[in-house]
């Protein structure tokens, strides 16, 4: 997860439980490759739901 996500959550303080990026993409910090793959941060709801919080 992009420590910008992080930052971003802290500073909008969201009601949410958390931030979560389902599977291990390609390109995602510590999943460095040559061929990056589009993914997103979910924000996890109170309501154990999820929506997009950000793209990458």
């Amino acid at each position: 997860m992009p420590a910008a996500d992080i930052r971003r959550l802290i500073k909008e303080k969201p009601s949410a439980l958390g931030l979560a990026v389902p599977s291990m993409v390609p390109g995602s910090p510590g999943m460095e490759g040559p061929k990056a793959v589009p993914y997103d941060t979910l924000l996890v709801t109170r309501d154990s739901m999820t929506r997009v919080f950000a793209r990458h």
